[in-house]
């Protein structure tokens, strides 16, 4: 606009530059259509759909360059914003439909979101009060049908999970500590209490979850894994990725065979892709489990990159459950 003030001519290079600025902030804003953005720009819904899973990719190396040089100590407001970008760039959405995005429900639209947000559903937990005939005043009765079973199923798995926890608190005995003060005999023997050492673990220190099973994996649910017996919602996308890793644990899967397996019909995809998906499991994942430093090194080991070569899942067998 400047130089067109100045009478001056747009290069190609630049002009390409801010139409691609204009579809970005148009497809993140999510009011307008993706039939609206396709007319407008003469482009397809999948240019459209890569565009923003590209620049999502960068945003994350962004996210990852930020995280290396102190950002989460020092300005973790603005990291989060990134991180944020990135997901509104894949799913079309306003930041507070993000929320109602990465519950990856079949058939909920960026249309379909927008409505719910509008009504004041802009959270999970909002959708599991919320009544059949409430939801089928904004949404088709098959997906009104599809979030109260995904919700239903919620609820259950909460509930057995709570029940699991309450079992294994139950199981904890407190233990009895040694007095601060100087143990005699004459008290030991009043007390009928034995020495004992400070550096000893307690039992309750014994009773921190152990993780038999730390991934499971259910083909029925190709939104969703359980880790260390926490859900983690994914894409299907970055589900495929994962199974095709599991049932080849401890064994690294070169890019082409990735490539050639999970983006078959797609001639533009290149490793990249794999990189990308990959790094969306692990802040996925990191997401539910707590994002610190101790549990970035853990998941960037189990989720592997092997550099030029390709990536592993860095897990025995033991430790997965593929149903």
């Amino acid at each position: 606009l400047r130089k067109k003030e100045k009478g001056e001519t747009t290069s190609l290079e630049d002009y390409i530059i801010y139409k691609k600025t204009h579809l970005l902030y148009d497809w993140v804003e999510g009011k307008k259509s993706v039939k609206t953005i396709e007319e407008e720009y003469g482009l397809y819904r999948g240019c459209i759909y890569r565009l923003g899973e590209g620049f999502s990719w960068l945003t994350d190396s962004l996210s990852a360059i930020a995280e290396s040089v102190g950002w989460e100590e020092k300005i973790n407001k603005d990291l989060n914003k990134i991180r944020m970008l990135s997901d509104r760039l894949i799913e079309g959405v306003q930041e507070e439909g993000v929320n109602l995005a990465l519950l990856y429900m079949p058939g909920l639209s960026r249309y379909h979101i927008g409505r719910l947000m509008g009504a004041g559903y802009g959270e999970e937990n909002t959708l599991r009060d919320a009544s059949e005939v409430e939801l089928g005043k904004l949404l088709p009765r098959r997906l009104v049908l599809r979030i109260q079973k995904r919700m239903k199923e919620e609820n259950n798995r909460q509930k057995m999970a709570k029940e699991k926890w309450i079992v294994q608190d139950e199981n904890c005995e407190p233990a009895i500590l040694p007095s601060p003060l100087k143990t005699t005999s004459i008290t030991s023997a009043s007390h009928n209490l034995k020495p004992v050492s400070a550096s000893s673990p307690s039992k309750t220190e014994n009773c921190k979850p152990t993780f038999v099973t730390i991934l499971e994996i259910d083909r029925r649910h190709p939104d969703r894994i359980i880790f260390e017996g926490k859900e983690v919602k994914l894409t299907p996308l970055a589900f495929s990725l994962l199974y095709l890793l599991a049932q080849n644990p401890k064994e690294v899967l070169i890019y082409d065979y990735l490539i050639d397996t999970i983006w078959k019909e797609s001639e533009d995809a290149t490793y990249t892709q794999v990189t990308f998906h990959l790094s969306k499991i692990r802040r996925a994942v990191l997401k539910t489990i707590c994002h610190n430093k101790r549990n970035r090194k853990k998941i960037k080991e189990i989720f592997k990159v092997i550099s030029r070569r390709g990536i592993m899942l860095n897990l025995a067998e033991d430790k997965l459950k593929i149903s």
